[in-house]
């Protein structure tokens, strides 16, 4: 795909900078579908607008798959790939349902603490070894989540718990998706993925259903899309860079989520939530730094 275009637009681009360009793409696209969720959520219950997302992006997959649909079905370990599908399924809905009471550069900010959890349970479950600079990284990391949330404030949005359990939840299917990444294609894993997130968050909507007019079904049709993109955009980037020089780049949805936030919803983020956010930022990207050497 990727020799295609740049010999189509007559491009002779460096595998990093084509890379970096499709990540940069990659989280673009994803800020629009939680821009887009976020939107949703102000009319819809989170668990009608996670339905909509899985729901859209099935149809979609089992369109560009088409006859090799039951193909990419075929996996090794169907039930640690519904399993890490149902996590992203709860970590979708915790991450909607903050979206939809939250500014959205703060939920977003909580959200990134994600790679330090992962370290954590990395220790506990997979046994791998934390130096002591991990531990300290990790404990900043933190502290920016307990800045962001400042639960001293008269003013606690207890709502800052959503996001964070977004990130817990994100952090068990980062591990599970390690494991299947070497005997399961990415066509498998996103198929499973959709499927399990479709008749998983079905039984909802017998209780939360409400009908969208024209253009909310659109935007819940773009959910599906936009996820697509994304991960696709994502598979395509790793083709031309390694995993670690892509891990950092995921710290732009940060940036991203500020001008989002500032842009349609007029939201300026708070001193708490620069400075936390800025401390989950570093934290997150040590933490890669450390892994990657720890490759080499």
């Amino acid at each position: 795909m990727l020799n295609l275009i740049q010999k189509h637009f007559n491009l002779n681009l460096s595998n990093t900078i084509l890379g970096t360009f499709l990540l940069i793409l990659t989280y673009l696209f994803f800020s629009i579908m939680e821009l887009t969720a976020k939107e949703l959520g102000q009319s819809f219950n989170p668990f009608q607008v996670v339905f909509a997302r899985y729901l859209s992006q099935l149809i979609i997959l089992i369109i560009i798959f088409n006859k090799n649909s039951k193909i990419h079905l075929i996996s090794e370990y169907p039930i640690l790939q519904i399993l890490r599908g149902a996590l992203l399924l709860v970590t979708t809905c915790f991450m909607f349902t903050g979206l939809a009471y939250l500014p959205f550069a703060e939920n977003i900010a909580i959200y990134m603490i994600g790679p330090v959890i992962t370290t954590i349970l990395a220790f506990f479950i997979l046994k791998e070894k934390i130096s002591f600079l991990q531990i300290i990284v990790v404990i900043i990391g933190l502290i920016g989540a307990i800045i962001i949330a400042n639960p001293n404030s008269q003013s606690f949005n207890y709502a800052v718990i959503f996001p964070f359990l977004a990130a817990l939840c994100f952090s068990f299917f980062t591990i599970s998706t390690k494991f299947l990444n070497s005997s399961d294609t990415n066509q498998t894993t996103l198929l499973f993925t959709a499927i399990t997130g479709t008749f998983l968050s079905a039984p909802f909507i017998i209780y939360f259903w409400k009908w969208p007019d024209f253009y909310q079904t659109i935007l819940m049709f773009c959910l599906g899309l936009l996820a697509t993109i994304g991960h696709f955009l994502f598979i395509e980037a790793l083709k031309v860079i390694s995993a670690s020089f892509a891990a950092p780049f995921v710290y732009l949805t940060v940036l991203l989520a500020a001008f989002w936030g500032y842009l349609i919803y007029s939201e300026v983020p708070n001193q708490n939530t620069i400075i936390g956010a800025f401390l989950i930022v570093i934290a997150g990207f040590i933490i890669t730094q450390l892994k990657k050497r720890i490759k080499k």
